[in-house]
């Protein structure tokens, strides 16, 4: 069982899609999770680097209230990681109330 199995509180899984391009010879996988409470989409996509012809990399960002770039990785569990970083963060976050 991997650490990702369960999602933190109050993220759910969107998607978690693999799609063979036959052009390109490779797979693609993409994966999006949303946070039920506010309007945050977390997304893993499969890329090509920048500037480079031959590197493939994941990057991590989030879309929404506050969109973020949070990382370009080499390997799929470690842009999991920074999604699951990512989302523990946010549900940790405990909305202050103001007197």
């Amino acid at each position: 069982m991997s650490e990702h199995d369960s999602l933190p509180g109050n993220w759910e899984q969107k998607f978690d899609r693999t799609i063979y391009d036959p052009i390109m010879n490779r797979e693609y996988t993409r994966i999006a999770y949303t946070h039920t409470d506010q309007n945050l989409t977390l997304r893993i996509t499969d890329v090509q680097e920048p500037n480079s012809f031959g590197g493939w990399g994941y990057f991590v960002r989030v879309n929404g209230t506050e969109p973020a770039e949070l990382g370009l990785v080499e390997d799929l569990e470690d842009a999991k990681s920074i999604a699951f970083e990512y989302m523990e963060a946010q549900s940790s976050q405990i909305p202050s109330v103001e007197a």
